[in-house]
C-alpha cells in the first residue's frame, strides 16, 4: 500500500510546539472511514555512555510506572540541536560525563502513534564531571559491566529505554 491511497478527511488536534495531541479521520483504501489518534512531541535521544568496561547508566523514581528505573542517559532535543548534540547535552546534565566521541546509531518511531523520532547514540572517551539535572530530577548515576547492564535493562518496566539501545551498540561490536 502506498501513503496515495490513504486520505485525511479531518484532523483535530490540541496543544503547542512542545507537544499536540490529535485525531485523524482517514479513508482507507478500501473506501472505509476511520480513526486515529496521534502524539507529537519533540524528538528525543537515548545515550549508550561506555566508560572503562561500563556502561554509564541513570538511576531515576519514575512516578507513573511507581517504580525506580534503571536506564541509559534520555531526554528531548532542544531548540534546533540535532540528535548528536542533544544526545551530548543529555548525558553532560544527566551523569556530568562529557563524551570525545558521539556516533548516531539508529534513528526510529518508538510507536506509530507517537510522531516523533527517538535517536540512539554511542558515547566514547569519557570524562566524569559535576552533573547538571533540573530541578525536578532526583537521580543517581551508575556504572555497570556490560552483561550487568544487560540483565538489568532486561528486567526493567520500559526496555527501549536501555535495552534495545545496549543490544544494538553490541550488534554495532561497540560493547
Amino acid at each position: 500500500m502506498t501513503p496515495d491511497e490513504w486520505s485525511v478527511l479531518r484532523t483535530v488536534s490540541v496543544g503547542d510546539d512542545d507537544a499536540r495531541l490529535g485525531y485523524d479521520r482517514l479513508r482507507r483504501p478500501d473506501d472505509e472511514a476511520e480513526g486515529r489518534f496521534w502524539v507529537d512531541a519533540r524528538d528525543s535521544v537515548c545515550v549508550v555512555a561506555a566508560h572503562d568496561d561500563e556502561i554509564v547508566l541513570v538511576e531515576e523514581y519514575r512516578p507513573r510506572l511507581g517504580e525506580t528505573v534503571l536506564s541509559c542517559p534520555v531526554g528531548a532535543v532542544e531548540g534546533d540541536e540535532s540528535l548528536v548534540e542533544a544526545a551530548a547535552r543529555e548525558l553532560r546534565e544527566e551523569t556530568g560525563y562529557r563524551a570525545d566521541s558521539l556516533r548516531l546509531l539508529e534513528t526510529s518511531y518508538p510507536v506509530a502513534w507517537l510522531r516523533k523520532r527517538r535517536g540512539i547514540v554511542f558515547a566514547s572517551g569519557l570524562t566524569p564531571g559535576d552533573k547538571a539535572t533540573d530541578d525536578d530530577e532526583f537521580t543517581r548515576v551508575r556504572r555497570l559491566p556490560v552483561d550487568e547492564a544487560l540483565d538489568a535493562a532486561r528486567h526493567q518496566p520500559v526496555t527501549d529505554w536501555t535495552l534495545l539501545p545496549l543490544l544494538l551498540s553490541r550488534y554495532e561490536g561497540l560493547v
